[in-house]
């Protein structure tokens, strides 16, 4: 029996390990359509890269997901940086890609250092402990908010907010409705941080709320309505990716033993980073993009019409052997270059390098101050990876010092 029969993206068997799943779309069927989704499934790394290149062909506007708009975001027009096409996508994005420079991301890693090893210091002192919730997911939000010049005393709702809003976005994703509370806390926020960009308006300090508030070099400031947008963007392109791949490398390396033997002989910066790197290869943060086609297309061995939308199965390019031999053997000495974790073309993640300063050092911190870790007696052997396929790390991951 083919593991396609009756696919469906919300099958526990699919959640715990899609790879199977993708393997054999891409041999069998590399242009699938789902019913479920009501969209065309591309999974091999050509066709995959082909569609992220060409944005004139797959668009991300008007994009729906099963049926129904996907509309990640309202009407603040930041979120047009995902849900846009050049030249509007073009001009948003050079507004708030100043404020993620390679200097001013570089410029982070002491602070990942200093607050890694606090948190690894209060997660260890405890006989076992949820990885996730101890630092997988507090070191991104903190960075951000610090990043953002939230207040301290308000950063405890700011990790709330946070927190919320993104279980809500991930709960809305297979059922369209978004959660009480996420409204709530959406709402909240929003008002926190128009008095924030209203108040930076007036008195600058040396934050990235202040920088993008400001005119600068000709390029015109975000209106308040516009910072809270970008906030919420950045909550998800530089906190779920870090929070995801974090918990997806702790995994890789704990059912890989002689890879985290190397790693605690050799736990170098250099050597984390490509851990990291192959991590995002071997179990991607991000399993899939949705697009929208303009026109037909053939690709994938066969005709996509217009007007149709299409997933592109980042997770499965990224296991596909025609670009990454031997795809299912976890090998931080491979060549990574080509993956697709972060997409690729014009929306490449924003918050790539962010993640890709946060989730080495915190691996180099972890490596040198921590024995061995692995599963704790309370970490069930089924995951939890929550609802929604696009997004891949586990909720919880309980370990204990070995």
């Amino acid at each position: 029996m083919s593991l396609l029969d009756g696919f469906d993206f919300l099958d526990p068997r699919f959640r715990q390990n899609p790879y199977p799943y993708f393997a054999e779309m891409r041999e069998r069927a590399p242009l699938l359509w789902n019913e479920r989704m009501k969209s065309w499934l591309l999974s091999r790394h050509e066709d995959v890269a082909f569609a992220l290149k060409n944005a004139a062909l797959f668009s991300s506007s008007r994009v729906q997901v099963g049926g129904r708009p996907r509309g990640v975001f309202q009407v603040e027009s930041v979120a047009e940086l995902i849900t846009a096409d050049p030249p509007v996508h073009t001009q948003m994005r050079g507004l708030v890609s100043r404020a993620f420079t390679p200097r001013q991301i570089n410029a982070l890693e002491p602070r990942v250092r200093e607050l890694s090893r606090e948190l690894i210091a209060e997660m260890t002192s405890r006989s076992e402990f949820d990885f996730m919730d101890a630092l997988a997911s507090p070191l991104p939000v903190t960075i951000i908010a610090e990043m953002l010049g939230i207040d301290p005393v308000r950063r405890r709702d700011f990790k709330r907010w946070s927190d919320t809003i993104i279980a809500g976005l991930i709960a809305r994703l297979p059922t369209g409705e978004e959660p009480e509370a996420a409204t709530r806390s959406r709402a909240e926020m929003r008002v926190y941080m128009t008095e924030v960009a209203e108040a930076r308006r007036r008195e600058p300090r040396g934050d990235l709320i202040s920088l993008l508030v400001q005119e600068t070099d000709g390029v015109p400031a975000l209106s308040p309505q516009e910072v809270n947008a970008f906030t919420m963007l950045l909550l998800i392109a530089g906190n779920e990716t870090t929070t995801n791949l974090l918990g997806n490398t702790l995994l890789a390396l704990i059912r890989h033993p002689e890879q985290y033997e190397a790693l605690r002989r050799d736990p170098s910066l250099a050597a984390c980073s490509a851990v990291c790197e192959e991590t995002l290869r071997f179990d991607s943060p991000v399993l899939g993009l949705s697009r929208r086609t303009t026109q037909e297309v053939e690709v994938g061995g066969g005709k996509i019409p217009a007007e149709s939308m299409v997933v592109l199965l980042l997770g499965s390019a990224n296991h596909d052997p025609r670009k990454f031999p031997e795809p299912e053997r976890f090998d931080p000495t491979r060549d990574t270059h080509g993956l697709m974790s972060f997409g690729h073309g014009i929306h490449f993640c924003l918050g790539a390098p962010l993640t890709r300063v946060e989730a080495p050092v915190a691996l180099r911190e972890l490596m040198e101050h921590v024995p061995r870790l692995g599963f704790s007696p309370r970490q069930s052997e089924h995951l939890d990876y929550g609802p929604t396929f696009a997004l891949r790390g586990p909720r919880s991951l309980w370990l204990q010092k070995n």
